[in-house]
């Protein structure tokens, strides 16, 4: 019988499958912010690249996001992608628009939640910066959940198997009696079913798609067909 859930947080719980990559482009495309993707993408990377310098333990969600969207804004306007000063104004626009559409997604997840924990263990296993324990807190899902994993605390990060091991053991969990969900396929669903877990691919944006998705178990395209899929195996 499954009794453990292991999620993964950004991509899945906060935005549904969006990658962020995926999800701050878009917010980008809605404000009309004169850039091509190609430059949005180098600016992500650039973001991406820095946060772990950036991101102080104690920060917030909401600290997190607008990191990122900073460095991004000041990456275009360097390379001369964008031009004139650092808008704060389209950061704060940007900024706003991605917490708005997230607190709508976690007001469900943390509904989601609460009915799974009656029957199930729960965890979350993160590729983060060593604050995901402040940025569940800020997004009252913290308490939610039976382990948090945070990848700059425990010094694994995925792909590697052993990130889920490591949850699986602070629970007293076996991999047989675990479904992993996640978004990413290559950093979510082959390490999970590589260890021996059920999985769950949260198909809808990502960041790349391979053509071989066989080691997901269950393909889904919301957060919210995983109690449906649960409630019938």
């Amino acid at each position: 019988m499954m009794k453990t859930i292991l999620f993964d947080f950004g991509g899945t719980l906060d935005t549904d499958g969006i990658h962020w990559s995926e999800k701050y482009w878009d917010v980008y495309e809605m404000f009309n912010v004169p850039v091509t993707k190609q430059q949005y993408e180098e600016a992500y990377v650039f973001s991406e690249n820095n946060m772990s310098a950036k991101v102080k333990i104690g920060d917030s969600f909401s600290a997190t996001i607008k990191y990122q969207i900073s460095m991004q804004i000041e990456y275009l306007v360097s390379k001369n992608y964008l031009q004139g000063p650092l808008n704060d104004n389209l950061c704060y626009k940007i900024h706003k628009r991605c917490i708005d559409d997230v607190l709508v997604n976690t007001d469900y997840v943390r509904k989601m939640l609460l009915n799974l924990r009656k029957n199930y263990l729960l965890g979350v296993v993160s590729n983060f910066y060593g604050n995901l324990d402040f940025v569940l807190s800020d997004l009252r899902l913290k308490n939610l959940f039976d382990v948090l994993i945070d990848s700059t605390l425990v010094g694994v990060k995925k792909p590697d198997p052993q990130i889920f091991q490591i949850a699986l053991n602070r629970l007293g969990s076996n991999p047989s009696d675990t479904f992993v969900i996640g978004d990413s396929y290559d950093r979510d669903i082959q390490p999970a079913k590589k260890l021996g877990c059920k999985t769950i691919w949260l198909d809808r944006k990502s960041w790349t798609r391979p053509k071989d998705t066989s080691d997901a178990d269950y393909k889904i395209s919301s957060i919210k067909e995983v109690e449906s899929i649960l409630l019938n195996t």
